[in-house]
């Protein structure tokens, strides 16, 4: 697991006390979800759009003793239908798409309770330095054939989840990125 995963995984400590069904929109090859499982999560849903990341996701559970807990399917997060879940989590994924607020809207339909995300800060300096990296390496993605990359601003994401009610409840910064863990006022 990369370490802006394991920070965001440390900032839903409180797993194994709420035992929650979660949904992981861009869940890549289950690292995090499966962590998750293992630490005391009721369930885990991953979409992805890769069938390769879906396929490891799957051994991955399985291979964890967590697999009867996991389903994992393939599949655009930002247009699937979804149910609700206790829990959704983006972790690097927001940044894969051009248009945050699809996924978002994904986002905040399926949860009541919590979303946790990790995305490039755009905030200040790391915010300056992350929108001149990413050009760069669009600009060499281009070239190479790789799929583009977005800093979404991340005020506008977090007025997004404070008009459904989410308000920050624990974050960090690790590198360039910023981890949030959001919950439903009560």
């Amino acid at each position: 697991m990369v370490d802006v995963s394991a920070g965001l995984r440390d900032l839903l400590a409180d797993v194994a006390l709420r035992h929650p069904s979660i949904l992981e929109l861009g869940c890549g090859t289950g690292a995090l979800s499966v962590a998750l499982l293992g630490d005391g999560a009721g369930s885990v849903t991953g979409i992805d759009l890769s069938p390769g990341s879906i396929a490891l996701a799957r051994r991955r559970a399985d291979d964890a003793g967590v697999g009867e807990r996991a389903t994992y399917r393939i599949g655009n997060a930002a247009l699937e239908p979804v149910e609700r879940y206790d829990w959704v989590i983006l972790d690097r994924s927001i940044c894969c798409f051009p248009e945050a607020d699809r996924l978002l809207d994904t986002a905040l339909r399926a949860a009541p309770e919590c979303v946790a995300l990790s995305v490039p800060e755009s905030r200040g300096w790391r915010g300056w330095l992350n929108a001149l990296l990413w050009r760069a390496e669009n600009l060499w993605d281009l070239v190479s054939g790789g799929c583009p990359g977005y800093v979404h601003d991340l005020r506008r994401i977090e007025r997004r989840l404070a008009g459904a009610g989410l308000l920050p409840a624990h974050s960090r910064r690790i590198g360039l990125w910023f981890c949030g863990v959001y919950r439903r006022a009560s």
